[in-house]
């Protein structure tokens, strides 16, 4: 990267105030960056941080007209941010171009011509690799598995059979798709295994983060659905759906068969049972545990899972409990001493 910061001012389309003639040779942390480093400032809240930056200029949002540094002025720091990422940096593709000998595809399987297959890649049979889909080394993808066009899936991944990935789909490593659900039934001689013979279906533009797990449905599809984000350590139930534009933060469990419909956002660790359903929209805390059925537009936390003003005055009220006991036990003791003086 080197460019003049006045042409970067034009490709994010912002007002540049100070010398656009500076050159820009790295973007870097504000707290880190140091001569020909552009960085950028996300909260405006946060402007003296500006005062003591070693970057050569800063972007910023509107709301800031000035700063001991050039800065260009934006309507959005993030979206500014995201362009200039996606200009001047490739992201690491999984694999090199073309099949790489080590790779073995069976016959029936049929691979684009223009898709990228790393070292060590094993594809089942009657599976389609589409084009420009590039596969890291050590993938295994089973029998009946379609990987859509651009969908790029990083090394030691695992698809099992019948699973179906949308277009521009991201898996990152050690992720495992289509591992049989957690079906069992107790009998006589203990649990018992209900075979799991359905799919999983992912939507186009979902990524998936690193060592994530999505079981297969018993019967029918564990569905994913378009634009959807995952984190790490995610683990998704049999039969579980997932609308459009859902963001799922790391650690979430979330058991057989539940729903979570478009839009809605779950934070880190949190539990959700099995057979209910997030309306759309909803946003679920950190580490909360639902364990019914929410209704769109929901905001909830806490254990089992609240209103959240609800679960913060509850908190609130729990912190209080040492002194609220020390007082229960004062009282007693006046009540005892009047009582005896009877």
């Amino acid at each position: 990267m080197r460019q003049r910061l006045a042409d970067i001012a034009t490709q994010v389309e912002g007002e540049l105030v100070g010398d656009g003639s500076c050159i820009i040779e790295r973007v870097a942390p504000l707290d880190e960056a140091g001569e020909g480093s552009i960085s950028v400032l996300i909260n405006a809240r946060q402007s003296r941080r500006l005062e003591s930056t070693g970057a050569t200029a800063v972007i910023v949002s509107r709301e800031i007209d000035k700063a001991p540094v050039p800065i260009i002025r934006v309507a959005s720091p993030e979206v500014a941010l995201v362009t200039l990422l996606s200009t001047y940096f490739a992201g690491h593709r999984p694999a090199e171009d073309g099949i790489h000998a080590s790779a073995r595809i069976h016959p029936s399987a049929e691979v684009d011509e223009e898709a990228d297959i790393g070292p060590h890649v094993s594809i089942g049979p009657h599976t389609s690799v589409g084009r420009n889909a590039c596969i890291g080394a050590g993938v295994a993808i089973g029998a009946h598995c379609r990987v859509g066009a651009g969908t790029w899936i990083f090394a030691n991944t695992t698809l099992y059979d019948h699973v179906s990935l949308g277009d521009g789909v991201i898996i990152h490593s050690g992720t495992v798709i289509g591992s049989d659900g957690f079906g069992y039934f107790q009998g006589s001689g203990g649990a018992r295994k209900i075979p799991q013979v359905g799919g999983v279906e992912i939507g186009d533009e979902v990524e998936i983060g690193a060592n994530t797990t999505i079981d297969r449905a018993t019967m029918g599809m564990t569905r994913i659905g378009r634009g959807t984000k995952i984190d790490n350590l995610v683990q998704i139930g049999h039969n579980v759906v997932i609308g459009d534009h859902v963001t799922i933060c790391a650690q979430v469990g979330i058991a057989g068969s539940t729903v979570v419909e478009a839009g809605s956002l779950i934070g880190g660790q949190a539990g959700l049972s099995d057979h209910i359903k997030v309306g759309a929209g909803s946003r679920i805390g950190g580490q909360a545990g639902v364990t019914k059925s929410i209704s769109a537009g929901s905001t909830v936390s806490g254990y089992p899972a609240r209103p959240h003003n609800q679960a913060r005055r509850i908190e609130a009220a729990i912190k209080r409990l040492p002194d609220l006991l020390q007082q229960i036990q004062a009282l007693e003791a006046r009540i005892k001493a009047l009582e005896s003086q009877k």
